[in-house]
């Protein structure tokens, strides 16, 4: 991974505090349900937290692919494809249209962020580079294949939304995917999860 190579990585302990701390505000609200979450809403909720972590990672050949060119970072028409097809997607499978949305709009800042922060780093730090220079038609259709399996997570984890265990299992997943991720990467997976839970 393009990230976890180049960026010094910070302590497990760092990360998981940055990640807690963004994902403190999901579930203030009162929670809808308590009691034992299910197996199958919790199971799409960790799902949810794998894929934004895949999303993260996947941002990193997108910013290699457009270092050393005129592309921009942001792509708004493509955003706005991307969230109107997981509106579509979510309206199919009978899930709420406009929190599908929210989630994807995180998904999309979170790349942006982690795209930034490579970029900049390449342009300060020439050594970091990417040696090479991913074909971004490549990378679309992992990240279209991410959206469709997050579009089935939600599916599956929508009833858990307003749940009160929601924060702490989201929280308990985003840690554990986020060992292997650098400070960078562990700070946007935390941004991708911000509306997941109600609140």
């Amino acid at each position: 991974m393009i990230g976890s190579r180049h960026l010094r990585p910070a302590p497990a302990v760092a990360g998981a505090v940055v990640l807690l701390a963004l994902l403190a505000g999901c579930g203030d609200q009162r929670p809808l349900t308590d009691g034992p979450l299910p197996t199958g809403q919790a199971d799409g909720l960790t799902r949810i937290v794998q894929l934004a972590g895949e999303r993260v990672v996947l941002s990193d050949q997108v910013a290699a692919s457009k270092f050393g060119t005129q592309q921009p970072v942001t792509d708004p028409a493509r955003e706005a494809a991307v969230i109107a097809d997981a509106r579509a997607d979510a309206g199919r499978d009978g899930v709420d249209p406009d929190w599908v949305a929210r989630v994807f709009t995180d998904q999309i800042a979170a790349g942006t962020q982690v795209q930034e922060a490579l970029l900049r780093l390449w342009s300060d730090q020439p050594a970091t580079r990417p040696a090479q220079r991913p074909n971004l038609a490549t990378v679309r259709p992992e990240l279209d294949r991410v959206g469709d399996e997050m579009v089935a997570a939600m599916t599956a984890a929508a009833p858990a939304r307003g749940h009160e265990e929601c924060p702490a299992r989201l929280a308990q997943a985003a840690v554990a995917t986020a060992k292997p991720l650098d400070e960078p990467h562990k700070v946007a997976l935390g941004r991708a999860l911000t509306s997941v839970c109600d609140g």
